[in-house]
């Protein structure tokens, strides 16, 4: 016997008394319908639910309903008067039964409880329970509990919930009801939220990725970006620092703007989030900056975040208009949940592990290794023509030299040197422990909901003194009365991070420092050793050293506080027709301070300058210490009005129409202030010291001409005014058609007024095949293809309309006071403008033992900003025009396989996979502005090409180029190049520079990866649950660390200097003739040979140079190129359920233990010796912290 059941989808259904259920009102006017839509249309009005047999409401006729503000109970009354059907009341459930066959019998009989829970121990209210083959059934109470009266002694129940999996349970007297429903995963992710709708998605027409929060979310990752990586396709993930607190950089489906933001738009329920501090876009584009002032999730906690959709194509952005050329991704916080008080606290303790010497990464001599390469370094007569320290072997054999010891006295220093073996990693790194505290209250009623949590995490660093420490609370409340609905949701979080200065370096200096000199002199005191430093003025200063020092005298903190306040009201006129009206406000603060104390090294530098002619003191900084202040306040607001219609244009709901309509103002405004101050005395009152600048010509002259000392204030302000509108038509559900559109106008833009409004739109269709092609095949549960196409928008902050002229101070060497031209006005700057295509497949079957997602897209850029350089009788040097045109292609797969799924609910073993993929092609396909197929910028250098900083037409931005590496010289090693001997001399003259760089290099290829993806994997079996993620990037290219970064036009050296310690690569260098077969490592040149290669005449006489030397040449070769694909096991972790016995012990409603690992390996190019390709691309100036294994236990209870 089939049954039609009819459920509410809105919320979790309460319980409520049998009297208030047949109370409540309804007001309907139908015509000639029947039972299933009268039950339909008291659904939508009440919530109310209907059981009933289909065989035999059809033998009903179709009758008229005409009431006003009626009683459910006179409305069925009056239906079902004089026909052989009648109707009862269970709860909020209305049985409708035959009353000669299907009315229960009042006889008494058998009564048995149960309980119904979720798979973590949460009961259940509002289960439908239902013996199988009757009308008998009741609804679990708020506890999850239910009481039946059995017809007989064996009988098959039938349980189904929204959201969970129908479950078929036969029974037997003796047997114990405790049911555990497990999620569906189909249903629940029925609903997309873009921000401005909730769309059924059966109906949806665009590229999103749905993920619930819970799947996501491994204890261990402290903010939801780090924990996408891998689970959007198309969504590439760049994490290049393990520094705590450091932000990763996220592109979805590629960079859509060459010099704008190429990071994604963060959404909290519907309302845009701003960073906290307004970077310029070229700092975030770059690839080695490490932002660890953190975007604008950094904040929230992971814990209250219900959804992440992740926003894709055109279609699905459109209503964001020119903010979303990027992408969206869009974030839902947690909501309360109808029933009693709930409280739950998760507990989560980390330990991540420091580097060591005997990991792969650290790939660099030991004291004895040293020893023996300076040895080698000196018998060549290698001389330190800018020796910065003695120190180690240097040290020994230069006091020998000297007459400072005898023979027997060296050779015990050197004994004792190659013995030391210091363990920088050690003295300055730390196995960190971590923990994570969230407190949270959910509950409620059917007119009020509510959510609250508090949260604290103490995230500790691997860098010793480092950590982030963040305090969040939250508060969402929702509430419904009559017609009315209004929701008020209120997120808030303070920031503490402590560092080093990233001058100070403490994992690039363990890295790259000698393991010869010692930390702490025999009596135990710090050992110093001198160091040589470049003043301001550019001479330079030598003073004694300790990085212990340092770490003791300097400090990096930055202080930030969020606050974002969001309140909603809806009104429903009819069944069909709402209208919203939504206000926010947002508010962030953000402070840091540098500081290098009076003790510190960078202070003793400013201190020492000598004497001028007149006898004065000359030097930057006659007391204490520095200290470099940076504050930066963001204020925005968002106000919002929008109009709903959702309806039936018929009677048999085959014709559906859904539209909104509305207008948004939003207003964001940066205020900023940065300045350095000097005499900062923190131990004296926090106090500055009086100084007479008089006898300080140099401090005096600072503190009236930089800028850092005079301070920089910034202002930035951006208004927009839009109107969107968004219409869909449904046939039958087969057949979705939607458009949307958006017009944004900004302030940003000058006198041309048709530039001033962008209309972005969209339009997109979507073929549920399933239902056409294949509704009488059972093994296929869905299929449907999308289909969309549209336009995004981009617009730089930094540009404007009007001439900013900056007011300076007085000028010493004219007497007057000095403005610059700080914003040259651009009135005919347009709209960056993309086309975007997306076709894909959606696909379940075999009862979803098979699902997934294909999809391919294309995205054209035109009228990208690029900088064109001027004249500098301008006041500037560069102008922002509109010439630029970029294209991003790829594919995407997102599958799901259940290969072992036996039926036998929790207790049986399950097995799930779920591969994602995403490819991301990127090419620009601009000419270059003077209309030459070269690179699209007016001026470049060639170190451009080699660091990727060069736009060129047919390439992907983030491209490089390399020397072609020829082979090692026979004779004495040195490195050999193609195409730049001495005889092409005549051939470079015929030619401008950009052809030279590219006849003398190769295209090495692109840092950005153009595939990523993961493959997870979850088995369970009863409360247990394993799971773990593989996550890989593949197509990227890196460069290996530098050997020869001292070696610099006329002054340095090919070895490194004495303090520094070197790579284990020299170790399989060229020493003899014929090595060159088996070693691409160079040998190491004598004194004079090697001084001969500082300065060549391959390029002298020219406007230009290619390179510095070969020795640069060759650390940027192609032969120092590999491979940056790597394969990580980013995350496991162990989940073991309590049992209902130990949480009825513990008086708890749900717990669970989880032990996690993440960063446990990864694999890659052998070539690579350990170098992580993730952090470490050999392109930075330092070496930044690789992502450090970490393991994790959280606990959390429900009570």
């Amino acid at each position: 016997m089939r049954f039609f059941l009819i459920f509410c989808f809105f919320c979790i259904p309460g319980v409520m008394a049998n009297g208030y259920s047949q109370e409540q009102v309804v007001s309907l006017n139908l015509k000639q319908c029947d039972v299933n839509t009268l039950c339909q249309e008291i659904w939508k009005q009440t919530g109310l639910r209907f059981i009933y047999n289909e065989e035999h409401v059809k033998a009903l006729q179709a009758f008229n309903v005409q009431a006003d503000h009626k009683t459910v109970q006179e409305v069925l009354d009056e239906v079902f008067k004089n026909t052989s059907l009648r109707y009862f009341f269970e709860n909020d459930i209305i049985y409708i039964v035959n009353k000669q066959k299907d009315e229960p019998e009042k006889k008494e009989g058998r009564s048995i409880s149960g309980t119904v829970k979720d798979t973590k121990k949460n009961p259940l209210p509002g289960v439908t329970v239902l013996i199988k083959g009757t009308t008998v059934g009741v609804v679990t109470d708020v506890d999850g509990k239910f009481k039946i009266t059995l017809p007989k002694d064996t009988v098959t129940f039938v349980f189904s919930f929204v959201g969970m999996k129908r479950q078929e349970v036969k029974y037997t007297p003796g047997k114990k009801l405790d049911i555990v429903m497990e999620d569906d995963v189909e249903q629940m992710e029925e609903v997309v939220i873009t921000g401005y709708q909730k769309i059924d998605k059966r109906h949806l027409t665009s590229a999103v990725t749905t993920l619930k929060a819970d799947d996501i979310n491994v204890a261990g990752i402290s903010t939801i970006d780090k924990m996408l990586e891998g689970h959007v396709p198309g969504m590439i993930f760049m994490q290049n620092s393990g520094q705590v607190g450091a932000a990763p950089k996220l592109r979805i489906r590629g960079s859509s703007t060459v010099l704008g933001s190429r990071e994604p738009l963060w959404v909290l329920d519907g309302i845009i989030l701003h960073d906290p501090v307004n970077v310029d876009p070229s700092q975030i584009n770059d690839l080695d900056f490490v932002n660890l002032l953190g975007n604008a999730i950094s904040g929230l906690n992971p814990d209250d975040i219900e959804q992440i959709d992740v926003l894709k194509d055109a279609s699905a952005t459109a209503l964001y208009g020119t903010r979303a050329a990027n992408g969206v991704i869009v974030i839902t916080t947690k909501k309360g949940k109808i029933g009693p008080p709930s409280i739950s606290y998760s507990f989560t303790g980390s330990l991540s592990r420091r580097p060591r010497y005997t990991d792969r990464e650290v790939n660099v001599m030991n004291s004895k290794e040293r020893m023996a390469f300076s040895r080698e370094l000196v018998e060549k007569g290698i001389k330190f023509t800018a020796l910065n320290s003695w120190v180690g072997y240097e040290s020994a054999i230069y006091d020998f030299w000297n007459g400072k010891m005898n023979y027997n006295e060296f050779q015990k220093t050197v004994d004792r040197y190659e013995t030391v073996n210091t363990d920088w990693f050690d003295l300055l790194t730390r196995d960190a422990f971590s923990h994570k505290h969230t407190l949270s209250l959910s509950g409620g009623t059917d007119n009020i909901r509510y959510y609250g949590s508090l949260g604290f995490n103490d995230e500790k660093g691997v860098n010793k003194g480092e950590q982030n420490k963040t305090y969040s609370a939250a508060l969402n409340l929702t509430a419904n009365y009559n017609r009315f609905s209004a929701r008020f949701a209120f997120q808030a979080n303070v920031g503490e991070k402590e560092y080093t200065p990233s001058d100070v370096g403490l994992f690039s200096y363990a890295f790259n420092t000698s393991r010869t000199i010692p930390a702490y002199n025999e009596d135990g005191t710090l050992f110093y050793y001198d160091r040589t430093s470049t003043l301001e003025g550019g001479s330079s200063s030598t003073h004694p050293f300790s990085i212990l020092n340092e770490i003791e005298n300097t400090s990096d903190e930055i202080r930030s506080s969020s606050l974002s306040v969001n309140t909603s009201v809806d009104y429903k006129f009819t069944d069909y027709l709402k209208a919203s009206a939504t206000l926010s406000y947002q508010v962030s603060n953000t402070n840091e301070e540098t500081y290098f104390g009076e003790k510190s090294f960078y202070a003793a530098c400013l201190r020492d300058g000598g004497f001028t002619e007149q006898g004065k003191v000359a030097n930057y900084m006659p007391y204490g210490g520095e200290l470099q202040l940076l504050d930066s306040r963001n204020n925005s607001y968002t106000a919002r009005l929008q109009l709903d219609f959702n309806k039936f244009l018929d009677e048999n709901h085959i014709h559906m129409i859904t539209a909104s309509v509305g207008g948004e103002l939003s207003s964001s405004r940066y205020r900023g202030f940065s300045q350095t101050r000097r005499c900062y005395m923190p131990e004296r009152g926090e106090s500055y010291a009086p100084v007479d600048v008089a006898a300080y010509p140099l401090y005096m002259e600072w503190l009236a001409n930089d800028e850092a000392a005079l301070g920089k204030r910034t202002n930035s302000l951006t208004n927009m005014i839009s109107g969107y509108f968004t219409a869909s038509y449904s046939y039958r559900d087969r057949y979705v058609l939607t458009f949307n559109m958006r017009g944004d106008a900004s302030n940003k833009f000058g006198s041309k007024s048709n530039d001033k409004f962008l209309p972005i739109w969209a339009i997109a269709g979507r073929w549920n095949v399933k239902d056409d092609l294949f509704a009488n095949r059972s093994w296929v549960n869905l299929l449907a293809m999308r289909l969309s196409f549209g336009y995004q928008g981009n617009m730089l902050d930094s540009q404007t309309p009007e001439l900013i002229i900056k007011k300076g101070t007085m000028n010493t060497q004219f007497g007057k006071y000095e403005s610059t031209v700080s914003s040259f006005p651009n009135p005919f700057l347009k709209w960056e403008k993309t086309a975007s295509f997306n076709i894909g497949l959606d696909f379940s079957f075999l009862n979803d033992a098979i699902k997934g997602t294909v999809a391919y897209y294309y995205k054209k850029t035109k009228d990208a900003f690029l900088s064109k350089t001027i004249s500098e009788i301008n006041g500037i040097t560069n102008y922002m025009v509109n010439k630029g045109t970029l294209e991003n292609q790829g594919w995407e797969f997102a599958l799901n396989f259940v290969p072992f799924n036996p039926q036998g609910g929790t207790d049986s073993f399950r097995w799930s996979i779920d591969p994602q993929i995403g490819q991301v092609l990127n090419k620009l396909i601009a000419k270059a502005i003077n209309n030459q197929e070269k690179v699209i910028r007016d001026e470049v250098k060639y170190a451009d090409y080699l660091s990727g900083n060069v736009e060129i037409p047919g390439r992907p931005l983030d491209s490089f180029y390399s020397y072609k590496f020829k082979g090692l010289d026979p004779i004495d090693g040195r490195p050999m190049f193609y195409d730049v001997d001495v005889e092409n001399k005549e051939k470079f003259a015929d030619m401008d520079k950009e052809e030279v760089y590219k006849y003398v290099m190769d295209y090495s290829g692109c840092r950005v990866p153009t595939l990523q993806g993961s493959i997870s994997n979850k088995l369970s079996y009863k409360r247990c649950v394993l799971a773990f993620n593989l996550a890989y990037s593949l197509g990227s290219k890196i460069r290996l660390l530098k050997l020869y970064p001292n070696v610099n036009g006329s002054y340095g050296t090919i070895a490194p200097q004495p303090h520094e310690n070197a790579r284990r690569e020299f170790l399989k260098r060229w020493q003899n003739p014929g090595d060159e077969a088996y070693t691409n490592i160079p040998g190491i040149l004598s004194g004079e040979a090697f001084r001969a290669t500082i300065v060549s005449n391959w390029w002298s006489g020219y406007s230009y140079s290619f390179a510095d030397n070969i020795w640069s040449m060759y650390d940027n070769s192609d032969i120092r190129v590999v491979s940056g694909n790597y394969l990580k096991l980013s995350s496991v972790s162990f989940r073991y359920l309590f049992s209902e016995k130990v949480l009825k012990a513990l008086r708890l409603k749900s717990a669970y233990f989880e032990l996690t690992g993440t960063n446990l390996f990864t694999i890659s190019a052998k070539e690579l010796k350990g170098q992580d390709p993730a952090t470490q691309s050999g392109s930075a100036n330092t070496i930044n912290m690789s992502l450090r294994p970490t393991y994790s236990c959280r606990i959390n209870i429900t009570f």
